[in-house]
C-alpha cells in the first residue's frame, strides 16, 4: 500500500488565498513606502506565501510578520 502524505506547503493557493495575500502585501508596501513590482515587494510577497503555507492565515498576523522582513 502506498502512503502519500500531503504537506500544507504542497497545497495550491486558491483565489481567496491570493486575494488575502495581495491585500496584505499592498498594505505592507503602502505602510512602508515600497513601490509595487519591485524586488523588495517581490521578496515580501514570497515571504507572505511561505508564511501562509506554513499555516499563518490571519491577515493581522501576516502583516506583522511581513513587516519583520523589511
Amino acid at each position: 500500500m502506498l502512503k502519500s502524505s500531503v504537506h500544507p506547503q504542497d497545497l495550491p493557493l486558491f483565489s481567496e488565498d491570493i486575494d488575502l495575500l495581495s491585500q496584505v502585501l499592498n498594505q505592507v508596501c503602502d505602510d512602508s513606502g515600497i513601490a509595487p513590482r519591485t524586488p523588495e515587494a517581490d521578496r515580501i510577497g514570497a515571504a507572505l506565501i511561505q508564511l501562509y503555507k506554513q499555516g499563518v492565515k490571519d491577515s493581522g498576523k501576516l502583516t506583522i510578520l511581513a513587516k519583520t522582513y523589511l
